[in-house]
């Protein structure tokens, strides 16, 4: 089994990912997880390090082909590891994956053919030349833009922040690109069923809980889940 959780900075992922892992180890099925992009990896950690705390420009300055580039180098030196846990029978679960890349590289061209031209040459570089295993499913936390605004401008702590060494990142910094990424998402969900929208907003709008939006997720996997 195979699943990754995508959205934006900021929308949850870690805490479902916890309790997904909990429900496995519940279930009796070893889970092993990967949190992308790896900064402690060797070589392409420290340059995508470096291109958040915004060493090589700002976020507009950076053609998305190179940015992209970085990031797929990453997935493709945990490719193996990867089927190598799918192959043992574990639960795989990814915080970000393909998806992520053509997100935020294709939300920073304009909507059209440009876009579309690069969302298919992540897609065809990451999957086809890179060789990456496909999810069985990947689901996006579509959680409402305003507690995604009230995140990322709240001040983020903790061991997982240690890569910016003080600095802001500049994807989570630019909100415009945030709106833009949820659309070049929720765009990609529409021309692929193995991209499922998660709606982790409650009746009226506001952010739901944690524990409502899990059972949104555990009700999307069920197929997967109860094939275990």
């Amino acid at each position: 089994m195979f699943i990754v959780l995508e959205g934006l900075d900021g929308a949850g992922k870690s805490t479902q990912i916890r309790m997904l892992r909990q429900l496995f180890a519940e279930r009796g099925v070893e889970s092993a997880y990967v949190h992308f992009p790896r900064f402690d990896a060797p070589v392409y950690g420290e340059l995508i390090a470096r291109f958040l705390r915004g060493e090589f420009g700002g976020v507009n300055e950076v053609d998305p082909y190179l940015v992209a580039l970085l990031f797929a180098g990453d997935r493709a030196a945990a490719g193996p590891q990867i089927r190598a846990w799918i192959a043992e029978g574990k639960a795989v679960i990814l915080d970000r994956y393909v998806y992520s890349n053509v997100g935020f590289q294709c939300a920073k061209l304009p909507a059209g053919e440009r876009r579309d031209r690069l969302a298919q040459w992540i897609l065809d570089l990451e999957f086809g030349y890179n060789d990456l295993p496909r999810p069985d499913l990947s689901l996006f936390l579509d959680v409402p833009f305003a507690f995604t605004e009230r995140k990322l401008t709240e001040v983020r702590e903790g061991d997982d922040r240690d890569y910016l060494q003080g600095s802001r990142d500049i994807h989570e910094d630019a909100l415009d690109l945030q709106r833009r990424v949820r659309e070049v998402y929720l765009t990609a969900a529409a021309k692929d069923d193995s991209l499922r929208v998660v709606d982790c907003s409650d009746p009226s709008g506001a952010m739901d809980s944690p524990e409502h939006n899990f059972e949104k997720i555990r009700a999307v996997l069920a197929p997967i889940l109860d094939a275990r």
